[in-house]
């Protein structure tokens, strides 16, 4: 696993700022750090990690904080405000258990009592931010999200909108940092990580590339255009 790349380097300098303030002042609430860390984003012009959708944006990116603190500073389980990130440490203690081939139902009803969509996906979405920040390896997400997708079906539309979001998270990631240069390039990546989900006709679509790549990587526009195909038809995304 590697170091935060550069495109990450305003988000992770933003989210240091907000570690400096939890504590210098011993912050234990949640909310005053969720506030903390949307102002620290504004001042910085650093989007969340996000689809088209902000519903409770900031609050799903408190799993960004969590992990630059653990991964990042390096901080010990008695240095981080259990209360307040209590919903980043039971997930990640799940994931834990899921990778080390626990029953997946069970592991998410030990810690949360409850199974349900908001969970399911919460969990995916800290891996996947623990594969951004390069800190996991994309295995475990593959892993995590066949055995999801085989035990609750119910979900099978999120799942693919889920699938979706990542992938063009993935490749708007590498148009930004210069590793996908063309078009070929592009689609070749995109067909190669919907195959590793086994969902090879579940791509997302260039105009939602684009989206990630201009607003949450702070990609020049022109140079993702080159990479991209022209706007198309828009593909619905769930409120990861």
């Amino acid at each position: 696993m590697s170091a935060p790349a550069k495109i990450h380097a305003t988000r992770i300098e933003a989210c240091l700022e907000v570690w400096s303030y939890i504590l210098k002042y011993n912050v234990r609430s949640r909310e005053k750090i969720r506030r903390r860390l949307e102002e620290t984003y504004n001042k910085y012009s650093v989007e969340p990690i996000r689809g088209r959708t902000k519903i409770n944006i900031f609050d799903k990116e408190m799993i960004t904080l969590y992990l630059v603190g653990k991964y990042g500073l390096g901080l010990d389980e008695s240095e981080i405000p259990s209360k307040a990130f209590s919903k980043e440490i039971k997930i990640e203690k799940t994931v834990d258990s899921i990778l080390k081939g626990e029953n997946v139902e069970k592991v998410i009803k030990k810690h949360f009592r409850r199974v349900d969509e908001n969970i399911i996906f919460r969990i995916l979405r800290f891996v996947l931010t623990k594969i951004l920040l390069g800190w996991e390896d994309e295995d475990a997400l593959i892993k995590v999200f066949s055995l999801f997708e085989k035990k609750f079906t119910k979900y099978e539309k999120n799942f693919k909108s889920f699938v979706r979001f990542y992938v063009a998270l993935r490749i708007a990631e590498k148009i930004v940092k210069k590793e996908v240069q063309n078009r070929l390039e592009k689609e070749a990546l995109k067909h190669s990580l919907c195959l590793k989900f086994n969902m090879p006709k579940n791509a997302p679509s260039d105009n939602f590339i684009r989206e990630i790549a201009v607003n949450v990587f702070k990609g020049e526009e022109h140079e993702v255009n080159t990479v991209l195909a022209f706007p198309g038809p828009q593909s619905l995304e769930i409120k990861l």
